[in-house]
């Protein structure tokens, strides 16, 4: 668009809501009545979420429990499965009894366990981790360790029938790292947070989200009889949440390390939690409608609100059973419904490289939403219904009896080490706290991030953050000499780092954006790399097994360790182009 249009050199690029916003403001509304109709018509963003990882989970277990992933971890096993000292707390959910067949399993031996791309609430983080580190991976001294080298070369396979030369890599590899039989090292590591997240979990405001339990609105009903309406229905579910533990598991293996740099190695874990933190419970919704009707026919039997001119048995034929008794036809209360048409919508473009009669269509059905008003008389219920909890065997004759009967879950994480004395580790755990929420969410529609002319996708800039972890021995107050363990950040794996070469010019795009939008949010990379930008199929809101179909990619930044606030413009423009130069982009074309 041209802000004036008598200076042919004035150009903004914007989006179509933006422009409407603009002349709104200004009251030029009717130049372009065809456009701000269009602008106004245009879906909201919204949120959108990766893929179920509750039915990944599920999925991986049905796997498992049908023997065609994942091999149970023997009874002779040196390894200790479950807590630090499984064998005095047998009361743990993670304790080796609590496991039903053919779990506990030897790790990383099942392929299905998904890997995590939910953002988790920080009263989900476990407040304590135990480690379980059989090769001392976790002594971080910058170099690869005698264990490690031990457990990638012939001295460490496990006795398997196979040739190696027959496997592929990382499945040699698994087969190396003799879980079964190295003893079991288990270290405590704490949940460290910033100052500011620390007071957020001791505040008013996270108790009253604690507390916060769910409910439903149950519409009124007219059959158009006659004979009067039910009444709109505020059902409040009053009974606590299901515990979560505030414990979990990480294991890590040699044959997993993803990456390492001048400051820090990475390796993909497996990060086993308290169910409930990673699958919700649910309460059923029949349960709730059936104890909802219990409770208004009551009223309805005593005459209470909104049944006063209702009272006594010879009432009980004015309903069914399973049926919400209608209030008497004198009780003032009507609903009436109101439509809006959404319009089909047709956009014409012409395509990139072709003459200007070849144009490309891209239509959006019309649509009816209807809306109910109510007016009259509402009811507040408090329910006690029972939480779903297949483990514990609490589940309702509404829903199918579990096959398994698992008190945790295991997920796939990257887990991230730092070597002695370097601080960037703690920086980092730093940074990610303070990043605002929108960085590490993903947004329908797109936006047009400067100095970008062209809009982008608006998919998570960085990462998932699911801790901070330090060890137990290196936080007490003890002047008691201990060797170095490492310190623990959990991320969400994000993928393999880009080869700038390989990308095509909407890529490239994306990729600059997510540097840009840092900026917009106040922050300098201050490590422009192609190293510090990783990429994997997408979209995440897929399944798995569906990502990627299209070509489509899902890209994040990552190593935040030299991240700081951007002080000046100065910053933001050199930062600009050093992203340019990295892909070759703007006045670095080729």
């Amino acid at each position: 668009m041209r802000p004036m249009p008598s200076n042919w050199h004035a150009v903004t690029q914007t989006s179509g809501s933006r422009a409407a916003a603009a002349v709104r403001e200004v009251g030029e509304l009717g130049w372009a009545t065809v456009g701000i109709r269009c602008a106004d018509e245009e879906v909201e963003p919204v949120i959108v979420e990766p893929s179920d990882i509750g039915i990944e989970i599920e999925r991986a277990e049905a796997a498992e429990a049908g023997s065609m992933s994942g091999k149970s971890m023997p009874p002779t096993a040196q390894t200790a499965m479950g807590c630090a000292a499984a064998d005095e707390d047998s009361d743990s959910i993670f304790h080796r009894s609590k496991y039903p067949a053919p779990w506990p399993l030897i790790p990383f031996t099942s392929e299905k366990t998904p890997t995590i791309h939910q953002k988790l609430k920080l009263q989900l983080l476990p407040q304590k981790l135990f480690v379980h580190d059989p090769w001392k991976l976790i002594f971080v001294n910058g170099s690869e360790s005698q264990t490690e080298t031990e457990a990638n070369g012939d001295g460490g396979r496990e006795e398997e029938k196979e040739e190696p030369g027959k496997k592929e890599p990382k499945k040699r590899q698994d087969a190396g790292a003799k879980w079964t039989a190295k003893e079991d090292i288990v270290h405590v590591y704490n949940l460290q947070l910033s100052e500011a997240n620390a007071a957020y979990l001791k505040s008013d405001g996270m108790r009253a989200e604690l507390a916060k339990l769910p409910s439903a609105t149950i519409k009124a009903k007219d059959d158009g009889s006659g004979s009067g309406i039910t009444p709109e229905i505020i059902a409040q579910v009053i009974t606590q949440r299901p515990h979560v533990v505030p414990e979990g598991h990480l294991y890590i293996s040699p044959a997993h390390k993803i990456g390492v740099g001048h400051h820090s190695v990475v390796y993909e874990a497996e990060w086993e939690l308290s169910r409930p933190a990673l699958i919700p419970s649910e309460f059923c919704l029949e349960c709730l409608v059936e104890e909802v009707v219990e409770k208004m026919q009551g009223k309805h039997m005593r005459g209470e609100f909104p049944y006063e001119n209702c009272y006594g048995a010879t009432q009980r034929s004015a309903y069914r059973a399973g049926e919400i008794p209608k209030m008497d036809p004198s009780v003032a209360a009507s609903i009436r419904w109101s439509e809006q048409v959404i319009p089909e919508m047709t956009v014409v473009m012409p395509q990139p490289g072709k003459d200007d009669k070849s144009q490309q269509y891209f239509t959006r059905p019309s649509e009816v939403i209807r809306t109910q008003h109510y007016e009259g008389p509402k009811v507040a219920l408090d329910l006690d219904v029972k939480w779903q909890i297949p483990a514990n065997g609490t589940f309702c004759a509404h829903l199918k009896a579990p096959a398994r009967e698992l008190h945790t879950a295991k997920v796939r994480v990257a887990a991230k080490l730092s070597i002695e004395h370097d601080l960037h580790l703690g920086r980092e755990a730093e940074r990610y706290q303070s990043f605002p929420q929108h960085l590490s969410e993903h947004w329908s529609g797109y936006n047009i991030i400067p100095p970008l002319q062209n809009p982008v996708p608006l998919g998570a800039v960085v990462p998932q953050f699911y801790g901070y972890y330090v060890p137990e021995t290196q936080t007490e107050s003890s002047g008691t000499k201990v060797p170095y363990l490492s310190p623990i950040m959990l991320l969400e794996n994000c993928g393999v780092p880009v080869d700038p070469e390989t990308l095509d010019e909407d890529d490239i795009e994306e990729c600059s954006s997510l540097f840009y939008r840092l900026h917009e949010a106040g922050y300098a990379h201050n490590s422009i790399a192609a190293r510090n930008m990783v990429v994997q199929p997408g979209p995440l809101s897929e399944l798995p097994e569906k990502r990627g179909r299209d070509g489509t990619k899902s890209f994040r930044l990552i190593d935040f360790g030299r991240t700081e606030r951007m002080e000046s413009s100065r910053e933001r423009k050199g930062e600009e182009r050093e992203t340019q130069r990295l892909f070759h982009s703007g006045p670095f074309k080729r």
